[in-house]
C-alpha cells in the first residue's frame, strides 16, 4: 500500500550532525531535573540535548548505506531502524517475527539511494509481511509535524491487530525514531522526556524533538476547538517596525492584557524597532500597539476588522492537527512566532492528547490495514 505525499530530491550521502536545519521549528523543554520549561533558541538542534544522545549511543551520527539495514528493537511489538535494501532485509525481518513495515521513505528517496523496490515489496508479499508507506520529507520539521499524528494513528492501528512492526527511513536517526517516541508519549501516556530517553537509549538516533512538540500543541488543539484556556504553549515575538519619534516608548495591548485593560511595554532593539515578548497557550489572538499615545496597527502584520469596524492586528498561534493533511495546509510559519514550549503537561491536557491521538488513529478507517 502506498500513501502518496510530496518529494524531494535527495543526495547519495547523508550526515546527520552537520545538518543545521534539522528542526525547522524551535521549542522549550522539561527536563528530569528542572521540571520548569525552558525555552530553545532557533537555529540548530539544543547542543546539550544531542551530547546527552550521543553519550547515551556512544557514536556518532553519521550514516553509512554500505553496512546495510540497521536496526533496535524498542518493544516487543516495535523495531525501529534504517531503510531495507533488499529482500534478504526482509528475510531477516521475517525471521526476527515482523509482520508488518511502516515506511517513511518515499519512492523517489529510495531510488536516489539506489534501492529498487520491486524485489522488496515482492519478497514481503512472499514473506506475508504487510508493507504500509507513508512518506515523510527528510529533514523537514513543518512535514513531519503535520503528518506525524497520522504515522502515530497506522502504528496504533497496526499494533491493535496484533502485528510486530518495523518502523522505518532511510537512516532511522529520525523519522522513524520520532514516530516512536511519538507513539509512547500520546498513546501510552509516557512523559516526553522518558520517552525521548527510553528510545535513544535504545537506538542510536536524534529525532527532531521540537517537531514532536508542535505535533503534541496541535493535537491538544483539534480537541480544545479554539478554546483558550490552560497553561501557555508558545512564545511570541509582538514587533513594531512602523516608524516612532526617537526615545517613545511603545507599549502592547491586546484581548491578551486582560481584555485589552493593560499594557506591556515594548523594548527598544535599535532604530525603529521595538519587541515585546509574550507567553501566550494556541489560538486566535487580536491586538495593537500604543504609539505616542495613539492605538495604531502595524501596516505589516496581518490585520482584520472587529464588529465595531476597527482594524486590529491579529495572529493565530499554532495549528490544529489533521488527519491527512494536503500541502497547501502545511503551515507557513509566521515569523512572530518565535519558540514553542515543551513543559509537564497537566493532566486535563494529557487526557485530551490522548483522546485526540486515538480520534486520529480510528479516523484512517479508509485505509484497509490486511490482518495479521
Amino acid at each position: 500500500m502506498l500513501l502518496l505525499s510530496q518529494d524531494r530530491k535527495e543526495g547519495s550521502e547523508f550526515k546527520l550532525q552537520n545538518n543545521k536545519n534539522h528542526t525547522g521549528e524551535v521549542a522549550g523543554i522539561c527536563s528530569e531535573e528542572n521540571i520548569g520549561d525552558v525555552e530553545w533558541a532557533f537555529g540548530s538542534f539544543p547542543l546539550e540535548e544531542y551530547v546527552k544522545a550521543l553519550e547515551r549511543a556512544k557514536s556518532e551520527l553519521y550514516y553509512n548505506h554500505s553496512l546495510g539495514m540497521q536496526y533496535s528493537k524498542i518493544t516487543e511489538q516495535i523495531y525501529v531502524g534504517s531503510c531495507i535494501q533488499s529482500g534478504s532485509d526482509v528475510q531477516k525481518l521475517s525471521n526476527m517475527g515482523v509482520t508488518a513495515v511502516l515506511n517513511f521513505q518515499s519512492e523517489s528517496e529510495r531510488s536516489n539511494w539506489g534501492i529498487n523496490s520491486q524485489p522488496i515489496n515482492d519478497s514481503c508479499h512472499n514473506s506475508n509481511i504487510l508493507m504500509v508507506n507513508y512518506p515523510i520529507r527528510e529533514v523537514d520539521s513543518v512535514d513531519l509535524r503535520k503528518k506525524l499524528p497520522f504515522c502515530v494513528g497506522l502504528l496504533l492501528r497496526l499494533l491493535r491487530k496484533n502485528h510486530r512492526i518495523y518502523v522505518t527511513c532511510t537512516t532511522g536517526f529520525d523519522r522513524s525514531p520520532a514516530c516512536v517516541i511519538a507513539y509512547l508519549h500520546w498513546i501510552q501516556d509516557l512523559a516526553l522526556q522518558a520517552a525521548y530517553n527510553f528510545v535513544t537509549g535504545l537506538h542510536t538516533c536524534r529525532p527532531d524533538r521540537p517537531a514532536i512538540v508542535w505535533a503534541t500543541w496541535d493535537l491538544i488543539a483539534m480537541v480544545e476547538n479554539g478554546k483558550i484556556d490552560g497553561p501557555p504553549t508558545h512564545v511570541v515575538n509582538f514587533v513594531w517596525n512602523n516608524g516612532c519619534r526617537e526615545g517613545e516608548e511603545i507599549y502592547l495591548v491586546g484581548d491578551f492584557t486582560n481584555n485589552w485593560k493593560e499594557s506591556v511595554k515594548a523594548s527598544h532593539r535599535g532604530g525603529s524597532r521595538y519587541e515585546a515578548q509574550i507567553r501566550l497557550r494556541h489560538g486566535k489572538y487580536t491586538y495593537k500597539f500604543v504609539v505616542e499615545g495613539q492605538w495604531r496597527h502595524s501596516t505589516s502584520l496581518p490585520t482584520e476588522r472587529d464588529e465595531h469596524g476597527n482594524v486590529n492586528n491579529v495572529i493565530r498561534i499554532g495549528d490544529v492537527a489533521r488527519v491527512r493533511p494536503s500541502p497547501n495546509e502545511l503551515q507557513i510559519r509566521d515569523p512572530t512566532i518565535v519558540k514553542v514550549i515543551e513543559r509537564q503537561l497537566t493532566e486535563d491536557e494529557r487526557f485530551m492528547l490522548a483522546f485526540a491521538a486515538r480520534r486520529i488513529a480510528f479516523a484512517i478507517c479508509p485505509i484497509k490495514l490486511a490482518p495479521k
